[in-house]
């Protein structure tokens, strides 16, 4: 193979950040700028996972370049994602098979019974050359799809409506706990759950990423000046679109508008600053189709597992694992 590959270390986060960066030019990112920002703070520390990328993302290199790399969410769940620096490399047969083979190794998830391990491979729907590879090599295409949506801007600006008495505030004075809260109660973890104890560090860890911007982190806080939900917005002048990571509404204070008044002010305030900003990357519920967002590109998850059984067990002797990350 042509290419110099190396385990991730801190010092190629930048690299991670400009592929992603590069790709907006010639796809719809399943890894933008938000993701990785967000899985490098808040992922990590829900997680505990501080050197997960160390471990289990691998990268190659062209004459000393990063251009390709098996990126995953700092989560140990064996969901991969594929990252180039051209729409052609991302088709370059010898090289997805070697990031293949990485993903069924280091990059593989455990099951609870300790012995299997599996792979979430997401592969968008215009890359047929690494679904075809990807199938030769034992993947098999699953049901598990990621839709990738987009609210078009086709206005200048957008209408806020609010309940009475309720506000919006951004992140030049919402506190991190605030944050954390709406967090908390938007997705129901509770006692015995890591991000109940260290969502405040988490937050904290998100602000402190380069493309976090507090003028578009906006926090609604109820009569009562409570907060009862929260969004965040990233943007780098390269991208074509901002893009929402997260939006939660906590559960008492859903069916309101909360959360789509959230993001006609966070389009009003990206247009206001950024005028040629075509539009916001959301989610993929029902809620963001109600509201405008479309569906721009899909992507589904090639499945793998193998299981392992240890040195020691008869049912050992007869496997050729090699055979099985091929």
């Amino acid at each position: 193979m042509k290419y110099e590959f190396k385990f991730y270390t801190r010092d190629l986060y930048e690299g991670l950040l400009n592929l992603a960066r590069n790709s907006y030019q010639w796809e719809i990112p399943l890894v933008g700028i938000s993701r990785i920002e967000f899985a490098e703070s808040m992922n990590k520390m829900f997680c505990d996972s501080a050197t997960a990328w160390e471990k289990t993302v691998g990268c190659y290199f062209e004459h000393g370049k990063l251009v390709a790399c098996v990126w995953n969410e700092a989560c140990y769940d064996g969901t991969c994602f594929f990252m180039f620096d051209s729409k052609e490399r991302a088709q370059e047969e010898v090289l997805l098979v070697d990031m293949i083979k990485f993903a069924k190794t280091y990059g593989a998830g455990y099951k609870e019974n300790g012995r299997t391990r599996y792979v979430n491979l997401f592969i968008p729907e215009w890359n047929q050359v690494l679904q075809e590879v990807s199938e030769a090599h034992g993947m098999k295409k699953g049901g598990w799809t990621e839709n990738l949506t987009m609210f078009p801007f086709e206005e200048s600006s957008y209408e806020v409506c609010l309940p009475e008495g309720y506000a919006i505030i951004d992140g030049e004075v919402t506190p991190d706990l605030y944050l954390a809260n709406i967090h908390r109660h938007a997705f129901g973890y509770g006692e015995g759950n890591r991000a109940t104890e260290h969502g405040q560090e988490a937050f904290a860890a998100m602000r402190r990423m380069g493309y976090y911007d507090p003028k578009l982190e906006l926090c609604v806080l109820d009569q009562e000046k409570r907060p009862v939900a929260m969004a965040n917005i990233w943007y780098d002048t390269d991208m074509p679109y901002c893009e929402l990571e997260p939006l939660a509404v906590c559960w008492w204070e859903r069916r309101k508008g909360l959360a789509t008044a959230l993001l006609h002010e966070a389009a009003n305030r990206v247009l206001e600053r950024y005028p040629n900003c075509q539009g916001m990357k959301g989610g993929d519920q029902i809620f963001y189709q109600q509201i405008g967002y479309e569906t721009k590109a899909t992507a589904t998850a090639w499945y793998w597992e193998a299981e392992i059984f240890p040195s020691w067990e008869e049912d050992s002797k007869n496997k050729n694992y090699a055979k099985e990350v091929e």
